[in-house]
């Protein structure tokens, strides 16, 4: 980056915007144009015919008993199940409705930019399904597990239990515990203002899980690998929306936010060749960790808005 800058031989700040479009193309350009993530990131372990043979986590073998304890995970428990579980079941639960509308501001997103993630809401008995994934829970492991979950769900969730229904029915139906977001709770967003904004949310969202978006088509991308057929029109609008955003917006706005953030380290550090490289590469070693994306895209949104 050095001897390209010096071949730049930038002597006024009249130069700063052919000049930074020039560093953009050579050391930004292909962060930009590389593939982006469309269908999630989730182990291939979620293939339907391995989720129904690897059935346990556990590396010795535990027998059930009936102090046992079922969890239901309808979200990113689905493909995500960081603690020990002895069976797994793929199934439903009835008469709830799956929505993007709790706030994250600890997994996938910040307080100051809160992603999307899932909860339930009263449905249809006889229509309404929500597909998941049911985990045994060893009893001597349970209280490990929920004192595990209650810290992992703490943002607003509280635990209820239901019937479960296996998928397909090849049991009677067992209870179980999920977490459920209530309308009361601090980060309920609700539907603050239906799908197009979720999206644009969900788009320029991330947090120390990761990007918002990979939260969105990992479940997209679980549902149609472990219920071929099932239905979820929310789910489904959404991951169009934000597809949509990835196609026609990004490349031009992160396009945008990079030039406008080089050409503010050039404007602070034209005369200074040593301290202009290095914040250059900063922002190169920036822009090569989770999330780069939506820092800029939100203040390209904000700039947008305001």
């Amino acid at each position: 980056m050095l001897r390209h800058i010096q071949s730049l031989s930038l002597k006024t700040d009249g130069q700063l915007p052919v000049v930074s479009q020039e560093i953009y193309r050579r050391f930004f350009k292909d962060l930009v144009t590389n593939p982006q993530l469309f269908s999630g990131s989730q182990s291939s372990e979620l293939n339907s015919n391995r989720f129904d043979v690897e059935v346990t986590n556990q590396a010795e073998s535990i027998s059930p008993t009936s102090n046992d304890v079922w969890i239901f995970g309808y979200g990113s428990l689905v493909w995500k199940a960081d603690f020990p579980y002895i069976n797994r079941r793929r199934g439903y639960i009835c008469g709830y409705k799956r929505r993007f509308y709790q706030h994250s501001i600890d997994h996938r997103g910040v307080p100051e930019r809160p992603g999307r993630v899932v909860t339930l809401l009263p449905g249809d008995v006889t229509q309404d399904r929500v597909y998941g994934v049911a985990y045994r829970i060893a009893a001597l492991q349970k209280s490990q597990v929920l004192d595990h979950l209650d810290y992992r769900e703490k943002n607003g969730y509280e635990r209820c239990h239901l019937e479960f229904n296996e998928y397909p029915a090849t049991s009677d139906p067992i209870q179980v515990i999920m977490y459920v977001a209530t309308q009361a709770n601090d980060s309920y967003a609700g539907d603050v203002w239906e799908v197009p904004c979720i999206a644009k949310q969900i788009f320029s969202a991330a947090g120390p899980s990761g990007p918002n978006r990979e939260y969105l088509f990992n479940l997209a991308l679980a549902m149609a690998q472990l219920f071929p057929g099932a239905v979820d029109e929310h789910l489904t609008e959404l991951v169009e929306c934000v597809k949509h955003l990835i196609e026609r917006d990004e490349p031009q706005m992160l396009e945008r936010g990079l030039i406008r953030e080089i050409m503010n380290i050039l404007k602070d550090c034209w005369q200074n060749e040593e301290a202009l490289v290095k914040r250059l590469e900063a922002l190169r070693q920036r822009c090569e960790q989770p999330g780069w994306r939506e820092w800029l895209l939100v203040q390209e949104l904000e700039r947008q808005s305001g």
